[in-house]
């Protein structure tokens, strides 16, 4: 085997697709995060105490980065600054659906389903 060498030829398309697919997928998860981010945001709006006037409204889901380093934040406050109050009193009286941790219940609740939609758009 001394003196052996094998001589590959294609590798530079090789690494080129690999290049593309990569940043296909990096752009798959950026929308993902983000459709993740305003899935939550709508499951988080289903319990929100709405009966204070502009808490509800108050939700918004946004992000920095690109690709593989996109942030997505969803919060509530832009108007309200007593959000964080209603999130955490777990002794406040609400209507009938609708509660405290309002924001953290559902995303404990429905991590499955937003692992699936960043996993679903990293595959298109």
């Amino acid at each position: 085997m001394r003196g052996s060498m094998i001589h590959m030829t294609g590798m530079s398309k090789v690494l080129a697709n690999l290049k593309r697919s990569n940043l296909t997928t990096a752009a798959g998860v950026e929308r993902g995060l983000k459709d993740a981010g305003l899935f939550l945001q709508r499951e988080s709006q289903k319990i929100c105490p709405i009966d204070l006037d502009n808490l509800r409204p108050s939700a918004r889901t946004d992000s920095k980065g690109k690709g593989f380093n996109t942030d997505v934040i969803v919060h509530y406050g832009v108007g309200a600054n007593y959000a964080v109050y209603v999130h955490e009193d777990l002794q406040a009286k609400h209507k009938p659906g609708k509660q405290a941790k309002y924001l953290e219940q559902p995303a404990r609740e429905k991590k499955s389903e937003m692992i699936e939609i960043i996993r679903q758009e990293a595959q298109r």
